[in-house]
């Protein structure tokens, strides 16, 4: 090596070993765990110690999971994977993984306290003799789970947290989450705490996975638990918009409403939700989300009007205090450009009718609308825009006879069944009024 480096890798190899020993991970408990009917792996842990989920836990759906934790040693999660995905059992995967440990950071097999279990439920540990020198150090196992500590107030913490885990009802998240809680409740590490972490790979992957840290924090279970729910909530989301797909719409609904309670506090899920309510034909529920999120963060407002996501609720005065005149205006002029261009390409016209509907605008957007050729076979989609646009304008005869022609191509669709119930109280209404 030459230049202004030269001479420097004794100084950057010393570095580099004082570094690794700060961030050995004294003091923790953890459980790793999988589920066979999901093939769904991961691992929770807690330690006093900086950004433990940097480090110690290691999962991969359908194989299984790892944690190496009191001296972490960073090769034993993409090694230990790689022989369990290769069909190696736990028991001999732990083995070679200590005749391998290649003594990373000074520390050899003694100071290591590993666990790690296979999808099919095998689980294996092991307590090196300096890990259980921190007392108190020890694993209970079983089908599926392994729980390991060192450092800790007593047994009463892995057995709180085998406990939790075995009677659970739920995701493996859900519990995974109820034994680190448990374990946290029973006393957890002698000499305090500071991060903690889930880690759940699944079948699907992203965004159904979970990777949630707590690098720092004085209550890093409570605070992880907090982004559960938020993750958990967003999950929920995605499944009702998937159920909405489906035409399950009271599936769908129930989940959004779980979902908001399980992360009230969080101003992106009521938008999310908003979305899914609109699609589900429940507008006054996605008023609901929507006024919720607005009023907790008014920016919102402006990043998430203007692309028509909330054309169904652009005839109501209480959405449309939101809409600024800057956004109303960028639609018109929208609607302008496509009246000039005597574009009838139908997509295009239904994004600018969308917008015009979402700023109250139903007029011009029927315009737009009806310059979309008219076929027999035209989509439910289309038919319920165009519904959405009489009904805006008060004109809910007009309104029903879209749905009727849906339904007329689609009987059993429930997005229009629900449309056509809702227009048809909205007549009556008005109707009583006069």
């Amino acid at each position: 090596m030459s230049g202004r480096f030269g001479g420097g890798g004794a100084v950057f190899g010393l570095a580099a070993v004082l570094l690794a020993g700060a961030d050995s991970t004294h003091a923790t408990y953890s459980i790793v765990a999988c589920d066979a009917k999901t093939r769904e792996c991961g691992v929770a842990v807690q330690t006093n110690n900086l950004a433990v989920g940097s480090s110690v836990p290691y999962a991969q759906a359908g194989v299984g999971a790892l944690v190496s934790q009191f001296e972490t040693n960073p090769h034993y999660g993409p090694r230990g994977l790689a022989l369990l995905a290769a069909g190696t059992s736990p028991e001999a995967t732990l083995k070679r993984l200590l005749a391998e440990d290649g003594n990373f950071d000074g520390e050899g097999p003694q100071a290591r306290q590993v666990a790690l279990v296979s999808v099919d439920g095998r689980a294996a540990n092991y307590t090196g003799e300096e890990a259980q020198r921190a007392e108190w150090a020890g694993a209970r196992s079983g089908l599926g789970y392994s729980v390991e500590g060192n450092g800790l107030v007593g047994p009463n913490v892995l057995e709180g947290m085998e406990q939790a885990f075995l009677t659970t009802k739920g995701t493996l998240a859900e519990r995974l989450m109820a034994a680190l809680t448990a374990g946290d409740l029973a006393g957890g590490q002698k000499t305090g705490r500071e991060s903690a972490a889930l880690l759940v790979k699944t079948a699907d992957g992203w965004p159904i996975d979970i990777d949630l840290r707590v690098d720092d924090s004085s209550d890093p279970v409570g605070a992880l638990r907090k982004l559960f729910d938020m993750q958990f909530a967003r999950q929920e989301v995605v499944r009702a918009s998937q159920f909405a797909r489906k035409g399950q719409l009271e599936e769908a609904k129930s989940l959004l409403i779980g979902a908001v309670a399980r992360a009230s506090t969080w101003s992106r899920i009521w938008i999310r939700a908003a979305r899914v309510a609109e699609s589900v034909e429940e507008p006054t529920l996605a008023l609901q989300y929507i006024t919720v999120a607005f009023s907790e963060n008014s920016a919102w407002a402006q990043a998430e009007i203007g692309e028509g996501n909330f054309a169904e609720l652009g005839a109501s005065l209480q959405f449309h205090r939101w809409v600024s005149a800057e956004q109303e205006q960028n639609a018109v002029a929208a609607y302008e450009r496509l009246r000039q261009a005597n574009d009838a390409e139908p997509e295009k016209g239904v994004r600018v009718s969308r917008r015009l509907l979402e700023i109250g605008h139903p007029k011009e957007a029927l315009i737009v609308l009806n310059d979309i050729p008219q076929r027999s076979e035209e989509s439910v989609d289309l038919r319920l825009l165009r519904g959405t646009a009489y009904a805006a304008m008060g004109n809910y005869r007009d309104a029903m006879e879209q749905c009727q022609m849906a339904l007329n191509k689609e009987p059993n669709d429930s997005r229009v069944r629900l449309r056509m119930a809702r227009l048809e109280q909205q007549a009556a209404a008005e109707k009583a009024a006069k």
